[in-house]
């Protein structure tokens, strides 16, 4: 799938995963092309909730999953999910 791009994967994010979680803040993908197919970075930035790393490391997990559950339908090379907690939004 050569043409996926960004705003492609952003709308797919923004329609099936950020309405989930009211802590998703933005994200910003970055694609890549290798031997015809794409692979994908998503940086998921989110707001803090809490100081409580369990909560943190949970609340990540539900993320990551739903995320990937989405990229399953796009078929990229492979797919990275980071996270960053900002106070700026």
């Amino acid at each position: 799938m050569e043409n996926l791009k960004p705003e492609i994967i952003r709308n797919l994010l923004d329609t099936l995963v950020t309405p989930k979680f009211d802590d998703i803040v933005d994200y910003d993908i970055k694609t890549k092309l290798s031997d015809g197919k794409v692979a994908v970075a998503i940086y998921v930035v989110m707001k803090p909730k809490l100081d409580d790393s369990l909560y943190i490391k949970q609340r990540e997990v539900e993320v990551e999953g739903r995320i990937r559950d989405v990229m399953k339908y796009l078929s990229p090379l492979f797919t990275v999910v980071e996270f960053y907690v900002t106070n700026d939004y």
